[in-house]
């Protein structure tokens, strides 16, 4: 085979197309509005997962602040007794002077909305301490200062019997309010997984 055979071969499987400047500027549309649609899709879906980053801080933030709450209602009420729910379901009846089969069972559902509130929040306290323990663990592994910091601030804006304001807990560990803002927010995103989950 020839030089010129050779070239005709090549010359003929490389066919080129001419564009005119409008078809050229047409497919430069269609890839961009492509391209900004899926740019449009991946904002779209970071932006999601930030929102539900930032609503379990949010949740974990509400769950830690009624910590104390929930804690200290647990230990005023115990279990009712029979005897007092036998005197509750009486003295809700005397109350009512209503029909006594539709105020028993008014006053049943009552216990025993009660009951399962109470449960509730004992399921509640026990997930956040078992939580901030897992979160302690994993600060005391570390063994960095600051992530044992975050977690005494922490403790001490949720946890301990007293609360302490922001500005208490700065003095303490020798940081600014801002500081402590920032560490609370860290610390909280890492308790939310082990609260909320991932």
């Amino acid at each position: 085979m020839g030089t010129k055979q050779l070239k005709k071969e090549v010359n003929q499987r490389a066919t080129m197309y001419v564009l005119t400047q409008e078809q050229i500027n047409e497919i430069a549309a269609i890839g961009a509005k492509e391209a900004l649609k899926v740019h449009r899709k991946e904002r779209q879906k970071d932006e999601r997962k930030r929102a539900r980053d930032t609503d379990k801080v949010k949740q974990t933030k509400k769950m830690l602040s009624s910590y104390r709450r929930i804690k200290a209602t647990l230990k005023d009420e115990e279990e009712f007794t029979e005897e007092e729910k036998t005197e509750l379901r009486w003295k809700f009846i005397e109350d009512l002077m209503g029909n006594a089969r539709e105020v028993a069972g008014k006053s049943d559902k009552t216990i025993k909305d009660m009951e399962r509130r109470r449960q509730e929040d004992r399921y509640c306290v026990y997930r956040i301490e078992k939580a901030t323990e897992m979160y302690k663990n994993e600060c005391e592994l570390t063994g960095s200062d600051e992530a044992k910091r975050r977690y005494r601030e922490l403790s001490m804006l949720y946890l301990d019997e007293k609360k302490h304001t922001v500005q208490e807990i700065a003095e303490v560990e020798k940081v600014s309010d801002k500081t402590v803002y920032k560490d609370i927010g860290i610390a909280c995103k890492i308790v939310a997984v082990y609260l909320l989950g991932i």
